[in-house]
């Protein structure tokens, strides 16, 4: 079995090289095939140095969409041979754990896919006058975080059927998903600079992809989240809440968004009395957070 890897990136010099060598330690990929789609900052140069997992690094000037990661997944197909597994890989997503693992615990089940299970690694008030170091682990610098959102990711492939953005955005069959997931490590929030850059880079793809009309905020400043809302990593990961948290008076930011409470009570990470605030009417919940 062998497992390929797709990933576009674009301006994101100060944290390929922890993506890339997170996928090395972690081990298990025969190939990765990477894309640079514009980068101004030094990217593709980064990519390069990883001759030893990254079997091309190009230039790629077609527009970014999802469904490009999956039409440039399908044209390496031919190298592909069934029962291999392929991976639709993020610039600033680090593997906390190897996939073959969790590749072999799916075979077991009969599943032919795999969903990432994501620490969002978030910036606080605090880290905001502080920049991203591409040299210092970026767990040791933005350190506050919530399990709060996953996709698939990880996929058999089957000749017969090429893999599209509906099919996996929707788990449509002949996707069946495993009852495992691959934690991940998501630091897309990392210095003023990159947040604002990152934030109009999507409001301009937004309007040939379609993909970013969730991007409503437009100022980097209104991404930070306060860190008494997010566990702090201490060399354990935990699931759920912060103990502490009421839900009814935790004011609107982007970790507890309706996305991310929807994902974390698919996965039962949420308790009763949070579950209880999220079924709440208007009314009720308007009263409680004055109570």
């Amino acid at each position: 079995m062998n497992l390929y890897g797709v990933l576009i990136a674009r301006d994101e010099a100060d944290i390929i090289e922890h993506t890339l060598l997170s996928l090395r330690q972690q081990g298990g990929f025969t190939k990765i095939f990477f894309y640079d789609n514009g980068s101004s900052d030094g990217t593709l140069a980064v990519a390069k140095k990883f001759t030893d997992i990254v079997a091309s690094a190009e230039l790629l000037t077609t527009p970014f969409s999802d469904q490009l990661k999956y039409q440039l997944l399908n044209a390496h197909a031919r190298e592909f041979k069934t029962g291999d597994w392929m991976a639709i890989l993020d610039a600033d997503e680090l593997y906390a754990e190897p996939p073959l693992g969790r590749i072999e615990q799916a075979e077991s089940t009969g599943a032919n896919c795999i969903e990432s299970r994501s620490a969002q690694f978030y910036m606080t008030p605090s880290d905001a006058s502080t920049d991203f170091d591409p040299q210092t682990p970026a767990i040791e610098q933005r350190c506050h975080y919530l399990i709060n959102y996953g996709e698939p990711r990880l996929f058999k492939h089957q000749p017969e059927v090429p893999l599209t953005e509906a099919m996996v955005k929707q788990r449509l069959a002949p996707l069946r998903p495993a009852p495992e997931t691959l934690l991940i490590n998501h630091f897309q929030y990392r210095s003023a600079t990159q947040v604002q850059r990152r934030i109009d880079i999507r409001i301009a793809n937004n309007r040939s992809s379609g993909n970013w009309g969730h991007v409503q905020k437009n100022h980097w400043n209104e991404y930070l989240v306060d860190a008494a809302l997010l566990h702090t990593y201490d060399g354990q990961f935990k699931h759920g809440l912060p103990a502490h948290i009421d839900l009814y008076k935790v004011p609107n930011n982007d970790a507890y968004t309706a996305s991310t409470m929807r994902w974390m009570r698919k996965h039962r990470y949420l308790t009763p009395a949070q579950l209880d605030c999220l079924d709440a009417s208007r009314l009720k919940r308007i009263l409680r957070r004055f109570l």
